[in-house]
């Protein structure tokens, strides 16, 4: 037996319930924000093997079991939850029930039904994933992530929320969307047009509106690229660690702060990437191994 199929059969009991289901969108995500903490548990603690097996794993599969006593009593016909993650350096796209596809970034995660019931279309996702929805006018489509609701009938976008990262980004490729945040003293609905991308700042709560071209957004997507709009350089270097599988360290906070538009679309390797964002030569950059360390100049 290989160690990956030995941390597996040993943590299997810690993430699956068999044969749970629910049509209850409110036990969904309380499920979901429960498996997240499991996962993120686990992964701190066993963060040698979670590596080894994002190796070799290309992407996981889980049903999603919701563990809750009110499902035993429920008479109608239940909803088959579903989880897809990636691991870093890996996409997976994801095909709904209603025809919606959903291509997963790195290190990302989706929880969504094997069918859709109800008035409305949920699905619930942590990470970054680009769009496709199918257009249902009569049933909305929505994608949860914390704090964050988008709610649209039939349109592309890319929609970035990652934990880890200090913001999150929604942009619009077609269609309209309407981007709901519920904020700690009051919440916020932001209505979009084709073009337009917003970015939330989680910790002050600050909303920006930008326009931005949507055929050089594409022609990036088109050829897996990577483009910052006005992005943070510590969000920059979470992106980059998930697209390359290592570790950056920022030794100085000040850079965190640091702004950069670029785009890479040629299939940069992370040294050229780092190089181009140091254009002002301000930061010294340290290769020991698989780590790198981005520190000021003195």
């Amino acid at each position: 037996m290989d160690n990956f199929q030995k941390w597996f059969m040993e943590h299997d009991s810690d993430f699956l319930v068999p044969d749970m289901d629910t049509d209850d969108y409110e036990l969904a995500a309380e499920g979901f924000r429960e498996f997240r903490k499991r996962v993120r548990k686990e992964k701190e603690q066993s963060r040698p093997a979670l590596r080894w097996m994002e190796r070799i794993a290309a992407t996981l599969l889980i049903p999603v079991a919701i563990t809750s006593a009110a499902l035993l009593s429920r008479k109608q016909a239940p909803i088959q939850w579903e989880e897809v993650y990636t691991a870093a350096g890996q996409t997976r796209t994801v095909t709904l029930a209603d025809g919606s596809t959903l291509r997963l970034s790195p290190e990302s995660r989706l929880i969504y039904p094997s069918s859709f019931k109800g008035d409305v279309r949920k699905v619930f996702l942590e990470g970054e994933a680009y769009a496709d929805i199918t257009h249902m006018e009569e049933f909305p489509f929505e994608i949860h992530c914390n704090e964050i609701k988008v709610k649209v009938l039939g349109t592309e976008f890319n929609f970035t929320s990652y934990p880890s990262d200090k913001e999150c980004e929604l942009a619009l490729v077609d269609g309209a969307v309407e981007m709901s945040i519920e904020g700690k003293d009051s919440g916020h609905t932001i209505k979009m047009k084709t073009g337009e991308m917003v970015r939330y700042e989680k910790k002050t709560g600050y909303i920006e509106k930008q326009r931005f071209s949507v055929d050089a957004y594409m022609n990036n997507l088109y050829r897996d690229g990577l483009q910052f709009s006005n992005r943070r350089m510590d969000d920059i270097v979470n992106c980059l660690e998930r697209k390359f599988g290592v570790n950056i360290a920022i030794l100085d906070h000040s850079i965190n702060n640091d702004r950069f538009f670029a785009s890479f679309i040629n299939g940069e390797d992370l040294p050229t990437i780092l190089d181009a964002l140091n254009t002002e030569n301000h930061m010294k950059i340290t290769r020991k191994g698989e780590d790198y360390y981005l520190s000021l100049k003195k």
